[in-house]
This record gives structure tokens, C-alpha cells and sequence, in this order.
């Protein structure tokens, strides 16, 4: 038996499809990770500084509206600006939360902007149907280049940033956040 080999047969376990599973769970993470791009963070949107202007399209249930809105119009009024994406499971949760702000807010110069952007392919079509299937009645403004998006430092949606009268960014919230918690930022801004 000298010239034979001692051969032993390969089989992958299921521990070894589980780690080869992972392995390949890992490498599309990271491929999209860093394959997708993401807006650069821009530290001009700290709370205390002057919030970036922007002028983008009005988006109603039609679609794009032909008029166009610019942040600096709010001036002397808060403002609670949301970046959403309509496909967001959490921006579709706060919609409720932003419904009771505004019932109860618009009243006293308080303003709610919405600005949809374009991630994942969404589009103002797509902003206008999430408009009618929720039924919000505040303005939505779509970001179809991603340029408030990127000077704003937005990387995940829903991002609020709560606006005083003088412009100045009071506050910056990410995911889904409590009526009460922006009910109460919101009046303290307001009187």
C-alpha cells in the first residue's frame, strides 16, 4: 500500500454551508456598503447654525406642481424638515405623528417640509402617491439631484431637523421619533 494515497472524502456540513452563507452575506453587504454612494456629511447643519437654503419643486398628489419652494421663504415661522424616502417603512410609520404635528401646529406659524428624494429609484410620482396613500395634507418638495440631501448630510431616512424663527437649526432627530418628544421642541421654538 506504499504507492496509495490515504484519501479522505470532502463533504460540506452544515456548519460549513452556514459559515460559507455568512461569508457571502458579508461580501454583498459590503459591496453595497461601499458601492452605493452616500451623501457626505456636511457639519454646517450642527444645532446652532444657520440651515442651508434650498429652492426645490413642490410635489402635491398630481406630481410635481410646477411651483417651487425655497427654505428661506419660512423664515419667522419653525419649521420641522423631514428627508423621506416614500419606500421608507419608517417614514410611512411617521406619517401619523406628522399628521397630528400639523393638525395641531399649522394653526400657530408652525411649518412641516417634507423633501423626497431619489434613493433606490424612487421618484416624484413616487412622492405624490405616498402623498394620497397617506393622506398628507402638509407640502412635500422632491430632491431629484440629492443636493439638500447632500448639503444636509443625510444618510438615513427619516431625518428631521427642527428649525427655529431665525433659522438657526435647533435639533436633529433620525428614525421614528415621538409626537411628544416634537410637540414639546416645537413649542418651546414657538413662543
Amino acid at each position: 500500500m506504499q504507492g496509495k494515497k490515504n484519501r479522505r472524502e470532502k463533504r460540506f456540513s452544515l456548519g460549513d454551508a452556514a459559515i460559507v452563507g455568512i461569508i457571502l452575506i458579508a461580501i454583498i453587504w459590503g459591496a453595497y456598503t461601499f458601492g452605493v454612494p452616500h451623501p457626505t456629511v456636511i457639519t454646517t447643519t450642527s444645532q446652532g447654525n444657520e440651515a442651508p437654503d434650498f429652492t426645490l419643486p413642490v410635489v402635491n398628489e398630481n406630481g410635481l406642481s410646477g411651483q417651487n419652494v425655497s427654505l428661506s421663504s419660512f423664515r419667522g415661522r419653525v419649521v420641522l424638515l423631514e428627508f423621506m424616502e416614500p419606500w421608507c417603512p419608517h417614514c410611512q410609520k411617521m406619517t401619523s405623528v406628522l399628521d397630528q404635528l400639523y393638525q395641531h401646529f399649522s394653526s400657530q406659524n408652525v411649518v412641516i417640509l417634507s423633501v423626497a428624494g431619489p434613493w433606490n429609484g424612487a421618484s416624484a410620482s413616487d412622492a405624490a402617491q405616498f402623498i394620497i396613500v397617506y393622506h398628507s395634507t402638509w407640502t412635500y418638495v422632491y430632491d431629484g439631484s440629492n443636493s439638500a440631501v447632500s448639503t444636509y448630510g443625510v444618510s438615513s431616512t427619516p431625518t428631521f431637523f427642527l428649525i427655529a424663527k431665525n433659522g438657526e437649526i435647533s435639533g436633529t432627530y433620525q428614525g421614528e421619533v415621538a409626537y411628544a418628544t416634537l410637540a414639546s421642541d416645537i413649542t418651546r421654538l414657538n413662543t
